[in-house]
């Protein structure tokens, strides 16, 4: 349950950062939603994050949300 809930939190378009996710997701802490998200994705929110929504930018330069698929 908190694994999906973090999906959908990391889906969304006001994106939280990691820590708050783990939060909101009811994860003891973000070391905590990296464990539970490796085990079950098979890698690291971010690592996802990065495969999963590439054109999502953190910093919100280099516009690259114009290339959503």
């Amino acid at each position: 349950m908190r694994f999906e809930v973090a999906h959908r939190l990391l889906q969304g378009p006001q994106r939280p950062g990691l820590a708050e996710v783990a939060a909101r997701a009811g994860f003891y802490d973000q070391a905590h939603l990296h464990r539970e998200w490796r085990e079950l994705a098979g890698c690291t929110p971010s690592r996802w994050l990065a495969e999963e929504l590439p054109s999502v930018d953190d910093s919100g330069a280099e516009g690259g949300a114009s290339s959503v698929t």
